[in-house]
């Protein structure tokens, strides 16, 4: 049943899309699916993206939008990122157009749509990994000195170690002196604990007293397990007492390796302290000129720079770097179509996000993070690097291949038969397009021809909160690497709607961008036609670029609501200030200004300052108003609001 209609002021003179939308349905349906999101939607894991719109909401909304519609419904995505705006659309059989200006985006969406078959993807997953069993043998499987031969690797942990300015004695940079616990059991007792010192690693307690913990090797007291050891990025020599920048060393990054996770049989355990495998470090294979190039200086990618981290290959320890590209090798050596070899590559590449210098460890769930987990690049002094070959552990290449397959599997299974994607370049001439079309390329030029959208359905960067293109830079790389992407492709970032301080482009760039876009976007739209978006911003001025840019391009809103969009269990959002829901805006260029349709209640202060945002949008862009941050102020007074803040300088 949709949900009741509540106005602002009048309703509009138009029935609304999202009028017919059983909020309270979706709200029950995104909560199932954000606590296992690969089982409903398994085409997610396919490739990395940030901030995924949650497909039940996207398939409620375009349920709601084409209950009468026939295949020659068109829905069009100028932001299209993780694709699911396009692969709801498309499993809905309407026609499809999706746009972003990232390769890495664009390619790994026209994978998930292209039909593939399942049986033939699954036999060539199985002969790759048979292909590279020599190379697992070789690299990770070695006696285990507690069980013999059968043995393999599953993570190894390195420390990153410092000179002390003082006394130029080594600082072992362990963030905390507890590694890990060492194993998933609640009842777990034991924990390794590493030595800032001689960055040996020793097994103790977890509840010993923490002043008679003392290192194995120099007897040296180990911290309490909650204390950080490089508090704001600070170094402190436990000789001379000396406190210096942790990763400001000219030599750059120097690892030692201090623990390894083995699997024995089915028996996954630690060893301390163990000598490094010979093919784990030293000299780069000579096929991966690629990663030599420089990481570029970014609001992102400086982190890494900062850390010592100054080509892509530094991220990896030489062994993940062979096993990527040998496994690239052999997928061009592999007598299997077109639409597979990309889809092994598209899972080899994806496999890089787990670099071996730069991805963490959860020291109380043991279990590794990819380098860009929570939507950033965070290096701290101990790593985690994954044996991308091994049976278990997150990452591997293994889980992504049957995840390619199942992903596959369920698009023959819930998709109406089609052809597969075009995958185009935006700079084409623009065409009438059915069918499914991915476009490559800013969204300031769309492909389609004038009045032929009878939907665009979108999710627009939330102002600066992600770095999109330099987050998937790392893959660009990799897919240069591995031959997925022609080695003279370029990106220009400058295009990005996204505010970047080293790239020198500020609010007015992202405004003038979603001007543009938006502008695009009333083009390809029937006159009939809607735009629903979907969108919040803890800063104002987000918000206040966003109202400019949709009154500019003519645009009027006529419906508002409120939708849970975020996983509310993830621990990144459980920080003060981090929304949960989105503000769903439904809008038209055609009609009276009237006043728009809002179709939940709010039940808590984010909703209640989203939806007075929505009003002063609203009144913004039907000319109610002339200045929108005014007009938000007096909808949602200063004691009212909790989340959205004035980012401006007083």
């Amino acid at each position: 049943m949709a949900a009741e209609v509540s106005p602002i002021g009048s309703f509009a003179a138009v029935k609304t899309i999202l009028s017919s939308v059983d909020w309270a349905t979706v709200s029950d349906r995104v909560r199932a699916e954000q606590s296992n999101r690969e089982v409903y939607a398994p085409t997610i894991s396919l490739f990395r993206w940030w901030a995924r719109r949650p497909h039940a909401l996207i398939g409620s909304l375009l349920d709601a939008a084409g209950t009468s519609a026939s295949t020659d419904y068109m829905v069009a995505d100028p932001f299209s990122g993780g694709g699911t705006v396009a692969i709801e659309s498309a499993r809905r059989g309407f026609s499809t157009y999706a746009q972003d200006l990232h390769p890495w985006a664009t390619m790994g969406l026209a994978v998930a749509l292209d039909r593939v078959e399942a049986d033939a993807l699954e036999q060539a997953a199985d002969s790759l990994l048979d292909l590279l069993e020599p190379v697992r043998t070789e690299l990770y499987r070695t006696p285990c000195e507690k069980h013999g031969q059968h043995s393999e690797l599953a993570h190894s942990f390195w420390v990153r170690s410092v000179q002390c300015p003082g006394c130029s004695a080594s600082v072992y940079l362990f963030p905390y002196s507890l590694i890990t616990v060492a194993s998933r059991r609640r009842s777990e007792k034991w924990g390794y604990f590493g030595c800032k010192r001689c960055g040996a690693v020793t097994r103790s307690g977890l509840t010993s007293d923490s002043s008679n913990r003392k290192c194995g090797r120099c007897r040296l007291r180990l911290s309490d397990q909650s204390v950080p050891l490089t508090p704001g990025r600070i170094a402190t020599c436990s000789g001379c007492s000396t406190s210096f920048p942790a990763f400001a060393d000219d030599l750059g990054p120097r690892w030692t390796l201090c623990l390894e996770q083995r699997l024995c049989g089915k028996e996954l355990h630690f060893i301390a302290n163990p000598k490094p495998h010979r093919d784990a470090t030293g000299d780069p294979p000579a096929q991966g000129g690629m990663l030599m190039a420089e990481i570029p200086d970014g609001q992102e990618t400086s982190v890494l720079r900062r850390a010592g981290f100054h080509r892509w290959i530094d991220l990896y320890p030489t062994r993940q770097v062979g096993v990527i590209l040998e496994a690239a090798r052999v997928v061009k050596e592999m007598r299997v179509n077109a639409r597979v070899r990309r889809r092994l590559l598209l899972a080899i590449c994806g496999t890089a996000e787990m670099a071996g210098y730069a991805s963490r460890w959860d020291r109380y769930y043991p279990k590794a993070f990819e380098i860009a987990s929570n939507h950033r690049f965070s290096v701290v002094g101990l790593s985690c690097e994954t044996n991308l070959l091994g049976a278990r552990g997150r990452g591997t290449l293994r889980r992504r291949l049957a995840s390619s397959v199942k992903a596959a599997r369920w698009v023959e299974e819930t998709f109406p038969t089609q052809g597969a994607p075009r995958h185009l370049a935006a700079a084409g001439r623009r065409r009438a397009l059915s069918g499914a079309t991915v476009a490559v390329g800013s969204s300031e030029r769309l492909l389609l021809t004038g009045s032929t959208a009878d939907l665009v359905l979108t999710d627009p960067p939330y102002h600066d909160d992600v770095q999109y293109g330099e987050l998937a830079a790392l893959f660009f790389v990799w897919a240069q690497a591995t031959g997925l992407f022609p080695a003279d492709q370029a990106l220009d970032l400058r295009r990005e709607a996204v505010p970047n301080a080293v790239r020198k482009t500020d609010g007015s760039d992202y405004e003038r961008l979603l001007t543009d876009i938006f502008g695009e976007a009333a083009r390809v739209l029937k006159s009939d036609g809607r735009m629903i978006l979907t969108f919040h911003n803890s800063d104002l001025r987000a918000w206040d670029s966003l109202a400019v840019a949709l009154r500019k391009s003519g645009f009027k809103v006529t419906g508002l609501a409120t939708a849970l969009a975020e996983n509310y269990a993830d621990h990144s959002k459980r920080r003060q200030g981090a929304f949960t829901h989105d503000l769903v805006i439904e809008c038209r260029t055609e009609g009276d200004a009237t006043l728009p349709q809002t179709v939940t209640h709010p039940s808590n202060n984010e909703e209640r300052e989203l939806l007075a945002a929505g009003a002063a949008l609203s009144n913004f862009c039907g000319g109610r108003s002339r200045d929108f941050r005014r007009q938000y102020m007096e909808l949602c007074p200063p004691m009212e609001r909790r989340l959205i803040r004035d980012g401006l300088p007083h």
